[in-house]
């Protein structure tokens, strides 16, 4: 008898339980708030709202789960974002507004670049190197926007480009690609590699840095182009643009099954998944009229669940 219980027991697992219930929760809130809302939530206005929400965070969750999978943690994406969205429209003050879009791509590439090689070359830990490089680019944008005004404006021939469609089809040529390049090229299944042990790996002949810095070079495009999103739909830039982004993308994805700790357990599908859960959570408690500071106490609690359930012990040296 114990030994049937045990065989039972081989197919609940954690990994099993981070695959397969963050989609079934998603489905769970999706169906709870239809009901309790009166079908308010299944309008295609509200629909359509909440899938123009996600677009930028699920790009920016692109480019982070390649950092993860390394193990590494990234909490710059506010500082980049005030940073990249600044710089860009400031240099389309003076070289006309088709620099907005480079600039912003170049900024974000540096940075992300930045932390991957003082983490890799320096041994710094990726969370305070990307804490130090989020500071510095709420500074500079800070002292960019100085007195004159609260934030740059986008060139007025550029707001064309804030259009719903062109965002969806950004959003889901990125999901198509990153899905490949994560899991069917060996810059992915290496990234993953290195996550799980990094040793093993440089043992294995993998090289190590080489693959480290390519993953943060994706991060850094992925991230140029949410930056370019969150402008392109704000309209402007400006020292406070993108606040809390990087605690709402890592809760997202944390609650879409990704682990902290990296390594082959991480999946492409875990940002998408995540994005729509939290938005759907957070617009149906909107809907229903719950008091915000509520709906942050329930994310927390989801949070915290979420993270007991994916976060594997085992990986910990490799994170720190």
């Amino acid at each position: 008898m114990k030994e049937k219980k045990e065989t039972k027991n081989k197919w609940i697992t954690k990994d099993l339980v981070r695959t397969y219930l963050p989609i079934l929760a998603l489905v769970f809130v999706v169906a709870l708030f239809a009901a309790l809302s009166g079908g308010t939530t299944l309008k295609m206005t509200n629909i359509k709202q909440i899938m123009l929400q996600s677009c930028t965070y699920i790009v920016a969750g692109l480019g982070i789960i390649f950092t993860m999978s390394l193990g590494n943690m990234d909490m710059s994406l506010d500082g980049i974002v005030c940073l990249g969205g600044c710089l860009g429209l400031l240099a389309a003050e003076s070289l006309g507004s088709w620099v907005v879009i480079p600039v912003i791509f170049l900024v974000t590439i540096l940075c992300e670049m930045a932390i991957g090689s003082l983490n890799i070359l320096l041994g710094i830990n990726s969370v305070i190197v990307s804490f130090a490089v989020s500071f510095f680019g709420k500074g500079v944008a800070g002292y960019i926007i100085g007195s004159r005004t609260k934030s740059l404006s986008l060139p007025g021939s550029l707001s064309f480009l804030y259009n719903r469609s062109l965002y969806f089809a950004v959003t889901i040529v990125a999901i198509i690609v990153l899905s490949i390049l994560f899991h069917y090229t060996k810059l992915g299944k290496r990234a993953m590699a290195i996550g799980s042990n990094a040793s093993a790996a440089k043992a294995s002949g993998i090289h190590v840095v080489k693959y480290k810095l390519l993953a943060y070079l994706v991060a850094g495009v992925m991230m140029g182009l949410a930056v370019t999103l969150v402008v392109l739909r704000a309209g402007s830039a400006g020292a406070t643009s993108g606040s809390g982004f990087h605690v709402t993308v890592l809760l997202m994805m944390v609650i879409g099954g990704a682990s902290l700790t990296g390594g082959t357990k991480e999946k492409v599908y875990s940002v998408v998944v995540g994005v729509l859960l939290f938005l759907c959570l957070e617009n149906g408690l909107t809907v229903l009229g719950v008091d915000p500071n509520m709906i942050g106490l329930i994310e927390g609690i989801i949070f915290l669940g979420s993270v007991t359930l994916t976060f594997d012990r085992d990986g910990v040296p490799y994170i720190l």
